[in-house]
């Protein structure tokens, strides 16, 4: 079980930014390119905005294990080796923000005293990738 925190707000925004990352020079088409790299850019903001959350909390932010980024990137890698016209690239796209929006709404349904600034941020994330996933339909 996850519990809503800053910590899982910058870790979650930074696994979209390495996923989008990695999957951006694999991706053909102005337009899902352009798609991808605002989503990359909101993560970028997300992830500074927990970091500034968590320091202000005492706490310092630490990054995703190296097994996790090796996971990531080999799967992506994978996904994409052979397949990697916009259709499944928007595809893999949309089953990642799924993937975070699930975790976050996971830890919100279990957390339900979680403080209101902490609140706000992953109704942001989560209103933000919906709105993703919505962009990301044109290329399915």
């Amino acid at each position: 079980m996850n519990k809503i925190s800053g910590w899982l707000l910058f870790k979650v925004s930074k696994m979209g930014m390495e996923a989008s990352e990695i999957i951006l020079p694999r991706t053909g088409g102005k337009e899902l390119r352009s798609q991808i790299r605002k989503q990359d850019e909101n993560y970028i903001n997300l992830m500074e905005k927990s970091r500034t959350m968590m320091k202000s909390d005492g706490q310092q932010p630490a990054g995703v294990s190296g097994g996790t980024q090796r996971m990531l990137s080999g799967a992506v890698k994978m996904a994409t080796f052979l397949q990697h016209d916009p259709h499944h690239i928007a595809e893999l796209m949309v089953r990642g923000t799924t993937m975070g929006i699930l975790k976050m709404t996971e830890a919100m349904n279990h957390t339900p005293d979680c403080d209101n600034r902490t609140k706000r941020f992953a109704e942001d994330y989560i209103h933000g990738e919906e709105q993703n996933i919505d962009r990301l339909k044109r290329f399915l």
